[in-house]
């Protein structure tokens, strides 16, 4: 792993090497901290976090646990109410879990990242959509998702268990819960708020609903 990468791995490896406010990049002062931290390990100096390297941060994790994927927890037959009740459920049971660029857990998420995993859980998989393309940091799960295929629905025609999605270009999104209120990872927690807390942010006109019925 290296600058290519965002996420949970980024997060682990700077809060091992006591680092602080690089929000989950891994730039210059990641790679100098962790060149140094090679070097007095007698390990290969080479900047960049490999399963050697992983080990001797002693993370506290294994080395793959960006791969994390929720496994649905409603049936082949589950009718949309229940799947949505059951994304919903998984994105609540986080809340509090610290906001991580790039992350989609288990210990933290970020917008794209809650909502993919939540999704899961409903038993949704969109094509070409995957965590190992959220850690990547040159890509963006909230536009792709507002890009994919899944129905879409005027705003107004919003209701529970629909993705918003904000920004232009799109740069945040979260689950409409109803009666106005969201759920989203924004910094510093994964929380409830209101739809338009995000004054700032240009609302898309359509939102994704993913399970339709």
């Amino acid at each position: 792993m290296g600058p290519a990468i965002t996420g949970i791995k980024v997060y682990l490896v700077q809060k091992a090497l006591h680092l602080v406010g690089h929000r989950e990049r891994y730039d210059s002062a990641t790679t100098a901290a962790v060149r140094a931290f090679q070097s007095s390990h007698s390990l290969p100096v080479t900047g960049l976090v490999d399963r050697t390297t992983w080990d001797a941060l002693d993370t506290g994790y294994d080395f793959c646990v960006d791969r994390y994927t929720q496994q649905p927890v409603v049936g082949a037959t589950a009718t949309a109410a229940q799947r949505i009740e059951a994304m919903i459920g998984y994105a609540s049971a986080r809340k509090g879990l610290p906001y991580i660029w790039g992350g989609a857990g288990p210990m933290g998420f970020d917008c794209s990242g809650l909502d993919l995993q939540a999704l899961y859980a409903g038993g949704v998989l969109v094509p070409g959509i995957n965590t190992d393309k959220h850690v990547l940091a040159d890509y963006r799960t909230t536009q792709a998702l507002y890009a994919s295929a899944l129905p879409h629905v005027p705003y107004s025609q919003r209701r529970r268990g629909d993705l918003i999605f904000y920004g232009s270009p799109i740069s945040h999104m979260a689950i409409y819960l109803g009666s106005g209120s969201i759920i989203e990872a924004v910094r510093p927690v994964v929380r409830t708020a209101s739809a338009g807390a995000h004054s700032d942010l240009y609302t898309q006109p359509y939102v994704v609903r993913p399970f339709p019925g």
